[in-house]
């Protein structure tokens, strides 16, 4: 006997074909078969046809456990928790410094806070995009 599906299963297995679709893995012609399949599918035989020789989402997770690349992540990120402690306690002297030297004003009080927001950005971004990598 076939176990049914409801709603919620096939929204789920609509948002991984969108999910594989974004990183490339599925053509929109794919996606729009697939959409179909999962969203029409009534047991759990259909959605696991609409899902068929895509990577599951644990044997993804399985890849990025590894122990290598665990290490090199948590490397990337010591680094730049490093590198962000350091600029932000040197822009931090750098607004003192500026506000001793020229008191306050607009152009203080907005550069600094906007140089460091750019900054942690920059950071984060760079750090996912590096942890990211094969």
């Amino acid at each position: 006997m076939a176990q049914l599906v409801g709603d919620p299963e096939r929204e789920r297995a609509a948002h991984e074909l969108q999910r594989h679709y974004r990183e490339g893995r599925l053509t929109t012609d794919e996606l729009a078969q697939r959409l179909e399949t999962a969203l029409r599918a009534r047991d759990g035989a259909q959605l696991r046809l609409a899902l068929k020789d895509l990577p599951t989402w644990w044997s993804e997770w399985a890849a990025l456990r590894s122990p290598v690349r665990l290490v090199r992540n948590a490397a990337i990120v010591a680094a730049a928790a490093m590198i962000w402690l350091f600029s932000s306690v040197v822009l931090l002297i750098a607004f003192v410094a500026w506000l001793v030297a020229n008191g306050p004003s607009l152009a203080g009080l907005l550069v600094f806070p906007l140089l460091w927001f750019a900054l942690t950005w920059l950071l984060w971004r760079s750090s996912r995009r590096l942890r990211a990598r094969p």
